[in-house]
């Protein structure tokens, strides 16, 4: 069946604020993951009950969108599978490392997204992007740079790093394989909960239990946090062009530094303030003035 064309039921500004709100959330959602931690739970346990929450909140949701999942064959399967090893190891590398270069790395995404499109979707690529793309990178190596070969330090910065990677790979199965985006979002967290599980039982033997209130933690972190700040920047980018889109997510970047900045001791100085320059600017080039695509659903 031929899809309509896609007009938004939202106007511009409500869905501004809920992208602008989600974004300052996801820029701080170190905060609440270091809360969970904090109760004696190792990182893996963390991210397995956080999505293990999450997935019971979201499957009324995805079962109401069974058609959409059978539809999309093995495309949503392996979108999801991807997604949720993306949010697996975004959230294990803001344990591990530093949150604004974990951050700044992930928003490497639209450089990998760029070459990704190029090679599995044969998009072209104009003159902007191919000024992006050694921008982006310049800004990495200049992050990473120090005194030797600019590379990543340490499982944060790998960590981060790889989940930029992971999301431009997932985002491009699921461009390619046109899936619904609620049920995408909501088998990704089923995805990370059961890839977080055989880690720890790989790693670590066994998955440390909560306590009566780390379980009500787990649950209001995921399910009032986690959840609707996911379903926000879904939502959002199904009913905003994607360079305003794009110009609210930077939000993210901000509420990582600010709160960084003030609540560790992480450093923030002229180089790393150059590399998020160049990085950001790269994320800029690639989203204002691209054009929206058609909707999923």
């Amino acid at each position: 069946m031929a899809r309509e064309p896609y007009k938004s039921g939202a106007s511009v500004a409500p869905v501004a604020v809920v992208v602008a709100v989600a974004s300052v959330f996801w820029g701080l959602w170190w905060l609440p993951l270091r809360w969970v931690e904090g109760g004696g739970l190792d990182p893996l346990s963390v991210n397995f009950w956080l999505y293990a929450a999450a997935t019971v909140g979201c499957a009324p949701l995805v079962w109401r969108r069974r058609r959409a999942v059978r539809a999309a064959g093995a495309w949503l399967p392996a979108a999801a599978l991807l997604f949720g090893a993306t949010i697996l190891s975004w959230n294990l590398a803001l344990l591990e490392g530093e949150v604004v270069r974990v951050t700044l790395l992930f928003y490497l995404a639209p450089v990998w997204g760029t070459v990704l499109g190029w090679w599995v979707l044969a998009e072209a690529i104009g003159a902007r992007r191919l000024i992006a793309l050694p921008v982006g990178l310049i800004g990495a190596a200049i992050l990473l740079g120090g005194d030797g070969i600019p590379l990543p330090d340490g499982a944060g910065d790998w960590l981060g790093l790889g989940s930029g990677l992971l999301f431009a790979l997932s985002a491009t199965v699921a461009r390619r394989g046109r899936v619904d985006g609620v049920a995408y979002t909501g088998l990704a967290f089923a995805a990370s909960a059961v890839l977080a599980l055989v880690l720890a039982f790989g790693l670590e033997g066994a998955v440390a239990v909560p306590t009566l209130a780390g379980t009500g933690l787990i649950a209001a972190v995921s399910l009032l946090w986690l959840v609707p700040t996911t379903f926000g920047l879904l939502w959002g980018s199904a009913n905003i062009d994607p360079g305003r889109l794009g110009l609210l997510m930077l939000l993210e970047v901000l509420a990582a530094a600010v709160s960084a900045a003030f609540l560790t001791d992480e450093a923030f100085g002229l180089r790393e303030a150059l590399g998020c320059a160049l990085i950001l600017g790269a994320g800029l080039m690639e989203t204002v003035g691209a054009r929206k695509p058609p909707p999923v659903n």
